[in-house]
C-alpha cells in the first residue's frame, strides 16, 4: 500500500461514521490506496494510531492472509526506535488490519518540496537516524524493499521509517506476481533486473534518499521511466551538493555491485565516525564475516548467506590494454614511438581461457596474434587486435561491456585504443569524449557502427522485428511489474530502435519505421493526457504517461489494442467508453498512444468512479439524515409553537377574572358582556392545560432545550453539507461531459 500516513487520495478526509476496528475508533480517513485505506484511529486511552484496513476483496485470498500474518509477526520483531512501531493487528479479521504509531509530521518528500533540501548537521542526523532504522529492520530479518522519501516521516522527536514489510505481503501476490516491489528512482539495479534480493537493495535506496534530501532531486534523474532505469543500470549517480565524507559514503552505497555496498551496521558505523563536513577519506573495508540479509517474495529471511571470514576474494581484472613486446606485467612504460595517448594503456595477462557469449552461445575467438606497433586490448580475458572482433565479443558479453562503458577511465582507455592505437575512423568519437548516461545505448551504437552485419541485439536480447514481436506479444508484465517490464521499457525507445535498424535484418527499415511510429504515438498520447489534465477538474493530480512499451506492443500487435475490461463497475465503464472513442477515432499510429493513455489512467478513472460512488452514497445518506432531521425538527417546532401559543392563551384566565372583579366593584356605563369574560376565562384555562401538556410532550419526545438546540444545529450543518456533496458529484459528471467533448464522443 503506497500511501503514507498523511497522503490524501480519493475519499480522503472521509468520515468513517464512528467505525471501530479492534480497540481503535476510526476518526477520519488519511488516504486510500489500491489495497486498502488508512484511517486516523483513537484508542480508549487517547492513543492515536494509523490504522490500515485492507479492502474486503483481499479478505477472501487465503494466500494473502497467510503472507499478511507472517509479515505482521516478522515486523513485530523490529525494535520500535526510528520506525513507526506496530501497536496492534488482526490478520484474521473479516477485513485484516494493522495499527501503527501515528506520526504527526510531514514526509521527507513533502518537507524537501516545501522547505528545500537539508544540509549540515540536520542532513547528518537524518542519515544516522534512517541508517539506524535500517539496521534495526535488517536485524529482525526484514528487508524494506521500498525505502523512499515518502516512507520517511519527520516526527518532532526524529525521523521514522514506515511501510516496511507489511504491504509487501499483499503486493507480492496475484497483483505483482513477480514480487518486484519498489519505486523507480530508488530501486537497486538487481531489483530492476529481477535478481534475488538482499538487504543491499535497502542500502542502495538509502543512498538515493540521501541524495534527494541533500539536493531535492533523484540520484538518477531522467525524462522518462526508461531513461531513469537506464541510468540506474549503467550511469553514475548525480550527487549534487552532497558534502564531504557523506558524499563518499553515499557513493559507496550506490555501487552497482550489491556485494560492494556496506551492510546497515557498517554504514551506521561509518556515519558515526565521519564528521558532517570533514575531509574525504577512503571508507574502511566491510566488517569480516557479515553478510547481507536475503529477501524472498515476502521480504522474509530464511537464513543468512554464510561467508568464510578467512577467504579473500581475488579482485576482478579490469579491461586493460597490453603493449607489444612482452612488457613486464608490473610496469607500464610506453615505447618512445608510442603516441601520448598510449600512456593510458595497461598490460594484462597473456591469454586467459576463452568464454562463450550469452546471446548466441558462440565461443569467443581465441586471442588474436600481436600486430606490430599496435598493442592488443583485453576484454573478458581475451586479447583483441581489431575493433570489429571486440564489438562482436561485447555483443556476446553485454554485462562486461556495460562495466567498460560505465567507467569513465575504462571508456577513455578504450577510446584511446580505438582512435590512437588503431586509427579507426568509423566510430563516433562522442562515445568516448562525452559523459555517458546510458551505457547500454552507447554499447549498441558502438557495435552497430563497427559490425552492422551482426543481427541486432540489445542487452543480450535479439531485436529483429520478429524477435520484438515475440517479446512484446504479451503486455501482462507491463501491468504486473515483472522484471521483463524493465527490459521492455529499455527496448521501447525510438533511439534504441534506430540504432538497431543499422544492423542487417530480413525487414530493412522496419525498425526505423517502428521508431518513427513510436515517437508519433507517444507525442499523441502525451497531448491527449495533457488535454484531460488541463480541462478536467478531477484529473489535476493524474500522473500517468503514455507507456512506450505498451505503445510498441500495440504497434506490433494491433489486435492487442482492445478496450480495458471493467467488470461490473458501471462508473468505470462510463469513463473507459468515453475515452476509448478517442482511440477508435484516431488513425495508426496515433491510436496506439491514446490507447496506452487509457490503460495508464485506469487508476485515475477507478479513483474517480469510487469517489463518485462514495460521494453519491454520502449524499444519499446525508439527504436521508437531513430529511429525518427536518421531520424531527419540524415536529419539535410544531410542539414548541403549540406550547408557546397555549402560554399566550393562558393569560386570558387571569385577565378574565380581573375584569369580572373590577366590574363587580365599579359601576360604569360600559359593561363587558358576561359571555366575553367567560370565554376569556375558559380560553385561559384551556391554554394552561395545553401549555402543560404540550410542554410535557415536547420534553419527553424531543428532549430538553439543549437537545432541541443541538438537533436544530445538526439540521443546519446537514443542510450546509448537501450542496458540497452535490457539487462534488456534479463536478465529476461535468468532467465526464467535458471528456465526451474532448474525445468527440
Amino acid at each position: 500500500m503506497n500511501d503514507p500516513q498523511h497522503r490524501a487520495g480519493p475519499g480522503a478526509e472521509r468520515d468513517p461514521d464512528g467505525r471501530v476496528v479492534g480497540d481503535f475508533r476510526l476518526v477520519r480517513s488519511l488516504g486510500r490506496g489500491g489495497f486498502g485505506e488508512v484511517f486516523l484511529g483513537e484508542a480508549p486511552d487517547g492513543t492515536r494510531a494509523a490504522v490500515k484496513v485492507l479492502h474486503a476483496s483481499w479478505a477472501g485470498d487465503a494466500e494473502m492472509r497467510r503472507r499478511f500474518t507472517a509479515e505482521v509477526e516478522q515486523a513485530r520483531r523490529v525494535s520500535g526506535f526510528c520506525i513507526a512501531a506496530i501497536l496492534d493487528a488482526d490478520p484474521e479479521a473479516e477485513e485484516p488490519w494493522i495499527a501503527t504509531e501515528f506520526i504527526d509530521g510531514p514526509t521527507l518528500h513533502d518537507a524537501v518540496a516545501q522547505d528545500g533540501p537539508r544540509s549540515g548537521a540536520e542532513l547528518h542526523r537524518l542519515a544516522v537516524s534512517t541508517a539506524t532504522a535500517l539496521a534495526a529492520i535488517h536485524a529482525a530479518g526484514v528487508v524494506h524493499r521500498d525505502l523512499k522519501p515518502e516512507n520517511i516521516m519527520l516526527a518532532p522527536d526524529g525521523p521514522r521509517v514506515i511501510d516496511f514489510g507489511i504491504a509487501k505481503a499483499v503486493e507480492s501476490t496475484s497483483v505483482t506476481a513477480s514480487g518486484v516491489i519498489g519505486t523507480i528512482g530508488y530501486m537497486a539495479p538487481e531489483q530492476l533486473e529481477g535478481a534475488r534480493l538482499t538487504s543491499a537493495v535497502d542500502i542502495f535506496a538509502w543512498g538515493s534518499v540521501m541524495v534527494y534530501a541533500a539536493t531535492g532531486r533523484e540520484a538518477f534523474p531522467g525524462p522518462t521511466q526508461a531513461a531513469r532505469i537506464a541510468r540506474i543500470l549503467s550511469a553514475e549517480p548525480e550527487l549534487g551538493t552532497l558534502p564531504g565524507a557523506l558524499r563518499d559514503i553515499v557513493r559507496t552505497c550506490l555501487d552497482k555491485d550489491a556485494t560492494r555496498r556496506p551492510d546497515a551496521t557498517t554504514l551506521l558505523n561509518r556515519l558515526i565516525a565521519a564528521p558532517p563536513d570533514g575531509p574525504r577519506t577512503a571508507p574502511p573495508p566491510p566488517v569480516a564475516g557479515t553478510a547481507p540479509v536475503q529477501a524472498d517474495a515476502r521480504t522474509r529471511v530464511e537464513r543468512p548467506v554464510p561467508v568464510d571470514p578467512t577467504r579473500v576474494e581475488r579482485p576482478v581484472e579490469e579491461t586493460r590494454v597490453e603493449t607489444a613486446g612482452g612488457t613486464d606485467s608490473t610496469r607500464v612504460r610506453p615505447p618512445a614511438t608510442v603516441g601520448p595517448t598510449r600512456a593510458y594503456t595497461r598490460v594484462a595477462p597473456a591469454a586467459p581461457p576463452p568464454g562463450t557469449g550469452p546471446a548466441t552461445g558462440t565461443p569467443y575467438p581465441p586471442s588474436a596474434p600481436l600486430r606490430d606497433g599496435v598493442p592488443p586490448y583485453h576484454f573478458v580475458g581475451v586479447r583483441f587486435t581489431d575493433a570489429r572482433s571486440l564489438a562482436t565479443a561485447m555483443q556476446q558479453n553485454w554485462n562486461a561491456a556495460v562495466r567498460v562503458f560505465s567507467d569513465p577511465q575504462e571508456r577513455a582507455a578504450l577510446g584511446a585504443w580505438i582512435m590512437d592505437d588503431l586509427g579507426d575512423t568509423s566510430v563516433d568519437r562522442s562515445l568516448f569524449r562525452r559523459r555517458v548516461d546510458d551505457a547500454n545505448l552507447a554499447i549498441a551504437s558502438f557495435i552497430a557502427q563497427l559490425c552492422p552485419e551482426l543481427p541486432p541485439v540489445f542487452r543480450g536480447r535479439g531485436a529483429t522485428p520478429a524477435e520484438l514481436g515475440d517479446l512484446f506479444n504479451d503486455p501482462r508484465p507491463l501491468f504486473t511489474g515483472a522484471p521483463l517490464a524493465n527490459e521492455m521499457a529499455l527496448l521501447a525507445r525510438p533511439e534504441v530502435l534506430r540504432v538497431m535498424d543499422a544492423h542487417r535484418t530480413d525487414e530493412p527499415g522496419r525498425l526505423r519505421q517502428l521508431a518513427d511510429h513510436l515517437e508519433e504515438a507517444e507525442r499523441a498520447g502525451i497531448a491527449f493526457h495533457r488535454q484531460l489534465v488541463d480541462q478536467l477538474a478531477g484529473w489535476k493530480a493524474s500522473r500517468a504517461e503514455a507507456n512506450p512499451a505498451l505503445i510498441l506492443t500495440f504497434l506490433l500487435h494491433p489486435e492487442r489494442m482492445v478496450r480495458p475490461a471493467t467488470g461490473d463497475d458501471s462508473e468505470l465503464s462510463a469513463w473507459v467508453e468515453v475515452l476509448w472513442t478517442r482511440v477508435e477515432g484516431s488513425p495508426l499510429p496515433l491510436n496506439a498512444g491514446c490507447a496506452a493513455v487509457v490503460y495508464g489512467t485506469l487508476p485515475t478513472m477507478r479513483a474517480l468512479a469510487a469517489q463518485r460512488r462514495d460521494w453519491e452514497g454520502r449524499f444519499h445518506d446525508a439527504r436521508a439524515k437531513h430529511d429525518a432531521l427536518a421531520d424531527r425538527v419540524g415536529f419539535q417546532l410544531r410542539l414548541y409553537n403549540t406550547m408557546r401559543y397555549c402560554r399566550y392563551a393562558a393569560f386570558g384566565f387571569p385577565i378574565g377574572l380581573g375584569i369580572a372583579f373590577v366590574e363587580s366593584r365599579i359601576t360604569t356605563d360600559f359593561i363587558i358582556p358576561l359571555f366575553v369574560i367567560n370565554l376569556m376565562i375558559w380560553v385561559g384555562l384551556l391554554g394552561l392545560i395545553g401549555a402543560a401538556v404540550s410542554g410535557s410532550v415536547l420534553r419527553v419526545a424531543c428532549g430538553g432545550p439543549p437537545h432541541r438546540a443541538r438537533r436544530a444545529w445538526e439540521l443546519q450543518q446537514s443542510g450546509a453539507q448537501l450542496p458540497q456533496l452535490s457539487a462534488g458529484v456534479e463536478r465529476i459528471r461535468d468532467d465526464l461531459r467535458r471528456a465526451r467533448e474532448i474525445c468527440g464522443a
